[in-house]
């Protein structure tokens, strides 16, 4: 039913499409868009836009920007018609703008209609090419663009079938097309002396074009290939190694090569160590004590089912995790491979984004994370609101718990923000964090000292929930690799949804032995095929049927591949999302909704103590500091806590 909603959408949009796409030739548009008309009509032009040069760039712009979008007939035309009209300066100026915003409304439609489609019909032979996309996209679109002979249309459409983010796609395309929209434009103020398009561009300019534009991708490949030369060349197992490793990575270094005895039971549930064999032939192959050797640790999701089926109740995902730190500290991680990553988290600690707000005699707080407000905007709020009903001074964190840099082995930088989040809840008397987010439970379990955290779904458990929670039909749960070993969390989930009248299958792989969706450990970052087979697996085991999940990242993830639900959504919107009409939000509209968010709380809630995060995290070694002299009504030094009082 999900997917007909979709399709449907999708039906329309094309006939849409379509429908314009005939209009303008039943109107004999195309008879204007041609360089005889525009020559004969240039006075004339000339002389309205003298008189009204706001309207006509409006009227020119809202004409152009279809025709690029559509690839209507006409474009290169217009281009010189702006020349014409306009100047050079101007004209160019008006038709960089135009042409990028039609281009990226033209990659837009195609990733929108097609992109799912051929990701799920070619996803594995096209992870290498996304790959490719994720790390030098922007050269290959740098390069195409000012290659004149690739045709225009064809490169919005690919384009929007890759990962390629959309801003990114818009100001390479703006740079990339900027020397050939003077080109044309410039020829266009020129407009008397053109017999034919064929003259305006040379075969010379289009050589020089062609050099220019591989120029950036060819110096990229060769620093490439300098770099890799001289330091990343991975050393030999007899390369001394001057970096033995902390206590605790080098007794489960130790241990884990002493114990394990090669059974291959985490190897047959694994992709990672399908590849590189069992933990201890892996250990033979490469020596973890030498930094170089620790990055294959990355490549591991982290998600601790080996921990699950391993006989001798090893941890190779601790081992992993301890290599990634030690890799960190040695300073041979390539952080700028998880830049959207960590940028995200970074928006999650900022000013912006950031908010705490505790009401008077507030001991417990809600704490949604990152992905669910900003996806799941008005579920978010009803969830809040609902708790409030048996925790009447129930207060709000709006902050990252950064569990992204945490698992990337970035331990110093995770405890400057982690820190003095949990130093401001225990000042405050905060006893308990309800989370929405399995990370985030995680996180708050394993550092969160003098706090109780507890899941959502634990408290509504435990209370009536909403009249309109009623539903039917059956589901199978999809238990986030977080909270493998949280027996009570699992167990709350389903009596949720047992209670809402939807029978709970059973689905293989659960509970303590459930899947990694493929998010986990940023893995995707350098091993795309490897997270990718986790949902692959998954979609497998699903057949179709549709997964309910409480993770707002697993939701996201999974739903690319088969019909998944988040958790919330069933209970807060039921109709809408067992019909198939619910929608979470995505990037940039995640950043809108967490801003609305934000000031529906400030509005609503009244707190006797509000924070949001400074801008700068504390220096290091103030980390672990519970005086940090936070006071009401006081705005504290560079490196202490902000607070405000309404």
């Amino acid at each position: 039913m999900k997917y007909d909603a979709r399709l449907l959408k999708k039906l329309f949009l094309l006939i849409l499409i379509a429908g314009m796409a005939v209009l303008f030739f039943a109107m004999g548009l195309q008879e204007y868009l041609t360089l005889e008309f525009v020559k004969t009509s240039q006075e004339r032009f000339q002389e309205i836009y003298s008189r009204q040069p706001v309207r006509v760039i409006a009227l020119f712009v809202a004409l152009y920007i279809p025709v690029i979008a559509l690839n209507l007939p006409g474009a290169t035309i217009l281009g010189l018609a702006a020349g014409a009209l306009f100047g050079a300066l101007t004209g160019t100026v008006i038709i960089s703008f135009a042409s990028t915003i039609g281009a990226s409304m033209a990659c837009l439609v195609s990733r929108y209609l097609f992109r799912d489609w051929v990701q799920k019909k070619f996803g594995t032979r096209l992870e290498r090419i996304n790959e490719g996309i994720r790390k030098e996209g922007a050269f290959y679109l740098f390069s195409m663009r000012l290659i004149p002979v690739i045709p225009f249309f064809v490169i919005n459409m690919v384009m929007g079938l890759t990962p390629m983010r959309l801003w990114t796609f818009y100001w390479v395309s703006q740079l990339g097309m900027l020397p050939g929209t003077f080109i044309y434009v410039n020829a266009g103020s020129q407009i008397a002396r053109i017999d034919s398009l064929a003259g305006i561009v040379s075969p010379g300019l289009i050589g020089s074009l062609v050099l220019l534009g591989l120029f950036p991708l060819a110096a990229k490949k060769l620093l490439a290939a300098v770099r890799r030369g001289r330091s990343e060349h991975p050393p030999s197992l007899d390369t001394p190694v001057s970096n033995t490793g902390s206590p605790e990575f080098i007794s489960a270094l130790t241990r884990m090569q002493k114990d394990c005895t090669d059974c291959g039971a985490c190897k047959s549930q694994c992709a990672f160590l399908k590849e590189y064999s069992t933990p201890a032939q892996l250990l033979k192959t490469y020596d973890f004590r030498h930094p170089d050797h620790q990055l294959k640790a990355f490549e591991c999701s982290l998600c601790n089912l080996c921990k699950a089926v391993c006989p001798e109740k090893l941890d190779p995902g601790h081992l992993f995790f301890l290599a990634r730190k030690e890799a960190v500290s040695a300073g041979r991680v390539d952080l700028s491979r998880y830049k959207g990553l960590l940028a995200y988290e970074k928006k999650g600690n900022s000013p912006l984004f950031t908010w705490y707000g505790l009401p008077e005699g507030c001991d417990t707080v809600f704490f949604p994370g990152c992905t669910l407000p900003g996806t799941r905007f008005r579920t978010t709020w009803q969830m809040f609101t609902h708790l409030q009903k048996t925790i009447p001074s129930l207060g709000v964190v709006l902050d990252c718990c950064n569990k992204i840099s945490h698992d990337l082995g970035r331990q110093d930088h995770f405890e400057s923000l982690f820190t003095p989040m949990h130093d401001f809840l225990i000042t405050h008397h905060i006893q308990k964090v309800l989370v929405a987010c399995p990370n985030c439970f995680k996180m708050f379990d394993t550092y969160g000292d003098g706090i109780t955290v507890e899941t959502v779904w634990q408290a509504m458990d435990r209370q009536d929930l909403p009249d309109t929670a009623k539903g039917q039909g059956d589901l199978r749960v999809h238990d986030p690799c977080p909270l493998r070993q949280e027996t009570g969390i699992q167990d709350a989930v389903r009596s949720i949804v047992s209670r809402m009248g939807i029978v709970v299958e059973k689905i293989h792989s659960q509970k303590h032995r459930t899947l990694c969706c493929g998010e986990g450990g940023s893995v995707g970052c350098v091993r795309p095929d490897l997270a990718r087979n986790w949902g692959t697996r998954r979609q497998k085991q699903a057949g179709g049927r549709t997964l309910v999940t409480y993770c707002a990242g697993c939701a996201g993830y999974l739903s690319r591949l088969t019909p998944t639900i988040h958790l919330a959504d069933l209970i807060f919107d039921t109709q809408n999302i067992l019909s198939g009409r619910f929608k979470a939000a995505r990037a940039p509209f995640t950043y809108l909704h967490r801003l609305r968010l934000k000031n529906r709380f400030k509005k609503h809630l009244a707190p006797a103590v509000q924070q949001v995060r400074q801008k700068q995290p504390m220096a290091p070694e103030c980390r672990g500091k519970t005086g940090l002299k936070i006071h009401d009504n006081i705005a504290a030094t560079a490196n202490e806590t902000i607070i405000f009082k309404p």
